[in-house]
C-alpha cells in the first residue's frame, strides 16, 4: 500500500547518498527502517514494569491467614514465596 511522507531536505538527502553507496532503493531503505523501529517499539513495550516484575512479593509482609505480629517475620515470608516462585 503506498505511503507518502515527508522527510525534511537534511534526512533526504542522507537517504540519497545512503542508498548511492549501498545500491539499495529508497523503498528497501525505508520498509526496512520501519520494520526495524517497530520491532524495537515492540520490544520496549514488552519489558515488564517494575511493578510487574515484584507484584507476587508486593504486600509478603501480610500474614495469609491474617495473624499478628508480621514484622517479626518478614524475611520468612518473602523467602517463602521466593522459593515458591524459583524452586530447586
Amino acid at each position: 500500500m503506498p505511503k507518502s511522507l515527508r522527510l525534511g531536505t537534511e534526512l533526504e538527502q542522507a537517504l540519497d547518498r545512503y542508498c548511492l553507496e549501498t545500491g539499495e532503493t529508497t523503498s528497501t531503505v525505508i520498509r526496512q527502517s520501519v520494520a526495524e523501529y517497530l520491532v524495537r517499539r515492540k520490544k520496549k513495550k514488552a519489558a515488564p514494569s517494575a511493578w510487574e516484575l515484584g507484584q507476587d512479593l508486593f504486600g509478603a509482609d501480610r500474614s495469609p491467614a491474617g495473624r499478628g505480629n508480621v514484622s517479626g517475620r518478614v524475611k520468612t515470608l518473602i523467602r517463602g514465596k521466593l522459593r515458591a516462585k524459583h524452586p530447586g
